[in-house]
C-alpha cells in the first residue's frame, strides 16, 4: 500500500507539472511570444507518461534493479521519436530550440522521479 501511495503522489505531481507546461505554452501563444504545435507537445507528454507509468508499475510490483533499464530504454525511444518528428514535421524545424527545451524539461521531470523511485527501492 505504501508503494501505491508513492506512485499516486508521483503521478499527480507529474500531471500537475504537465498541466503547468501546457498553460505556459498557451500563454506564450496568446501573447504572441511563440506559437508551438500542441500535437508535438502532446506526443512528448504521452511518451513520458507511458514511461513513468511503466516504471511505477514495476515499482509497485517490487521488481528490483530494472527501473533504470526501463528508463534508459524510454530515453532512447523518446530521443528517436524526437528525431522522427524533426525530420517529418516542418513546424518542428522552424522552432527546434523551444521543442528541445520542452523535451529536456520532461526528461528532467522523468529523471527526478526515477531517482526517487530507485532510492525508495533500496
Amino acid at each position: 500500500m505504501k508503494n501505491f501511495l508513492v506512485v499516486l503522489k508521483g503521478l499527480g505531481l507529474f500531471l500537475l507539472m504537465s498541466a503547468l507546461l501546457f498553460v505556459l505554452q498557451w500563454q506564450l501563444a496568446e501573447n504572441n511570444v511563440i506559437v508551438l504545435n500542441y500535437k508535438i507537445h502532446i506526443l512528448i507528454f504521452f511518451i513520458t507518461l507511458i514511461s513513468l507509468l511503466t516504471m511505477f508499475v514495476v515499482f509497485i510490483l517490487e521488481k528490483k534493479n530494472i527501473i533504470g533499464f526501463i528508463f534508459l530504454g524510454f530515453v532512447v525511444f523518446k530521443f528517436f521519436a524526437m528525431g522522427y518528428i524533426a525530420v517529418f514535421q516542418e513546424e518542428f524545424k522552424l522552432n527546434i530550440i523551444p521543442y528541445f527545451i520542452l523535451y529536456w524539461i520532461y526528461l528532467t521531470i522523468e529523471v527526478v522521479f526515477v531517482l526517487k523511485l530507485v532510492k525508495k527501492q533500496d
